[in-house]
């Protein structure tokens, strides 16, 4: 997987370039963004600046939402032409079905379709949306997680088994396409500089505000209408630990090695009722909360309004505020963002409010410490490797919530000749032999995942590209470029549903012996 260049200078620093935007090819790969929220756009940025494809469709039902996008990255301000413009994904299936037979008859003048489909959806609707892609065989790119379930997750590879020969597959795994994580999967795999690895503790810290944003108050509150907050937010941390000890040095090339147990312990700790500050009452909306803005600093005022976190008293118009008010950047004066802001805030519901109304949205402004959220706050997995193909090994993989640091990872790695400390800025090599300590600066290129949203983004449509214009055969584009196969991606998902059951019975899972029980069912 090329896309890096590494050198390391005298005194142990390396310099990490990320590589221009690749050459177009006369008939670029295009590309349906489906779901134009925070990820769609993110993605149709990525694919303008970082790749060689262009955006050619988008599918969103809310209408600001896509001509948003379409505008941005599209149809400019032409307004949008046929086949550039669908309320829903359905309604792109239909259609690129009758482009298809307009073509077959010999119809002139028909607009090109697309190559390859950016899923960006919530993620309940991915297993409906992918598997109802499948039969126009074209590229997929699913953001993570693949799916709330892990039937859902095999309904999808069975879906798309026989396509993989001609198409190819990602998952929105962003960590694997960092310039920082290539770079330690180098230091680690290929170059093996602290030898074998004994063990890891690695820490996903999500931040105190950001998870009641987007875990207590927001679309991943209950794993009742999405999935438990492991699968959400640290799908892609278990991706990455098993990338850098189970899978093979080169995608497609070798056996894994493949871990043999795997435990969990957590718990909704901290934003349930319970812990609800007594001076707050019975209040459950934070406008209306006489503890007021500066007595509970999980306030709604203190998170989305002031200039604390990044609200709109920052003069924020990006996430988090977008997820708030979405069209926030055409409200022109900072009073008139901040009366929309408050004006969804003061939303709230009662105990007579029907339970579907109430998990059909979110509410930004309820207390979280009265959410219908159900997700842990805190958890710990445990994986453990037998000595087989490599030495045994353990990992320690935790996700928290109550942290200043917001989505920082750290990890320390424990090897045979020395060790490893890696965050989102820095790795640092202590060789246990000559007592020398190297640090590594790898340069992230862009703010999303360091590097990994542009570099995930790139990587797929070379691969694309590759099949499309210079007659690669899809394996290899895939194992070259995504350096990640399918059944990688239904493992690392099987090893979330894995922990959760772990957790859920306290129990410790054989994970041999659980695979090939689910994958028979």
């Amino acid at each position: 997987m090329a896309s890096l260049k590494v050198s390391n200078d005298a005194a142990g620093d390396a310099h990490v370039k990320p590589l221009p935007r690749p050459e177009m090819s006369d008939d670029p790969p295009r590309f349906i963004i489906i779901g134009a929220g925070a990820r769609g756009i993110g993605y149709a940025r990525g694919i303008d600046i970082a790749s060689n494809g262009v955006v050619a469709a988008v599918a969103d039902p809310d209408k600001y939402r896509r001509e948003t996008l379409g505008k941005q990255h599209i149809w400019g301000s032409n307004g949008p032409g046929q086949g550039q413009m669908f309320s829903d994904w359905r309604d792109f299936v239909e259609y690129e079905q009758e482009r298809r037979q307009r073509v077959a008859n010999g119809e002139k003048d028909v607009p090109k379709g697309v190559d390859g489909a950016f899923v960006c959806v919530q993620d309940q609707m991915h297993r409906e949306v992918v598997v109802g892609l499948a039969p126009l065989g074209i590229h997929i790119m699913c953001e993570k997680p693949l799916a709330p379930s892990l039937q859902d997750c095999l309904d999808i590879y069975k879906s798309l088994k026989p396509q993989l020969a001609s198409n190819i597959f990602s998952i929105g795994h962003v960590l694997r396409y960092s310039p920082h994580n290539m770079m330690l999967r180098k230091l680690l795999v290929e170059d093996q500089i602290i030898g074998d690895i004994n063990s890891v503790v690695h820490t996903e810290p999500v931040g105190w505000w950001h998870f009641t944003h987007s875990y207590v108050r927001g679309n991943w509150r209950n794993s009742k209408t999405s999935a438990p907050s492991l699968l959400a937010k640290c799908c892609h941390d278990i991706d990455l630990i098993l990338w850098l000890l189970c899978s093979p040095e080169k995608a497609g090339e070798g056996e894994p090695h493949l871990p043999n147990y795997v435990s969990s312990t957590g718990g909704l700790q901290f934003f349930k009722k319970s812990r609800k500050p007594a001076a707050a009452g019975s209040a459950t909306n934070c406008m209306t909360c006489p503890l007021g803005d500066s007595g509970c600093k999980y306030s709604a005022k203190n998170v989305y309004l002031s200039a604390n976190c990044e609200g709109v008293g920052t003069g924020n118009t990006d996430w988090p505020m977008t997820t708030v008010v979405h069209d926030i950047e055409d409200f022109k004066t900072l009073d008139e963002r901040k009366q929309a802001v408050i004006k969804v805030l003061e939303e709230d519901y009662d105990e007579s409010t029907p339970e579907e109304v109430v998990s059909s949205r979110n509410w930004f402004g309820r207390c979280v410490f009265e959410s219908d959220n159900n997700v842990c706050d805190d958890q710990f997995v445990t994986i453990t490797w037998p000595e087989s193909i490599k030495p045994a090994k353990r990992v320690t993989i935790q996700m928290v919530a109550q942290t200043k640091k917001q989505c920082d990872r750290f990890s320390y790695f424990y090897g045979e000749h020395g060790e490893i400390y890696t965050d989102s800025e820095k790795i640092i090599v202590q060789d246990f032999d000559t007592k020398e300590t190297k640090v590594y600066t790898p340069h992230a290129e862009h703010k999303g995942h360091g590097g990994g949203d542009l570099g995930l983004t790139r990587q797929f449509v070379l691969a694309c590209d590759r099949v499309k214009n210079h007659g690669w055969e899809a394996e290899k584009a895939q194992n070259e470029f995504v350096g990640c196969t399918l059944e990688e991606v239904i493992r690392s998902h099987a090893m979330v549903f894995a922990a959760e059951e772990a957790r859920e019975k306290n129990i410790v899972v054989n994970w041999p012996q659980w695979w090939d029980k689910v994958t028979k069912e």
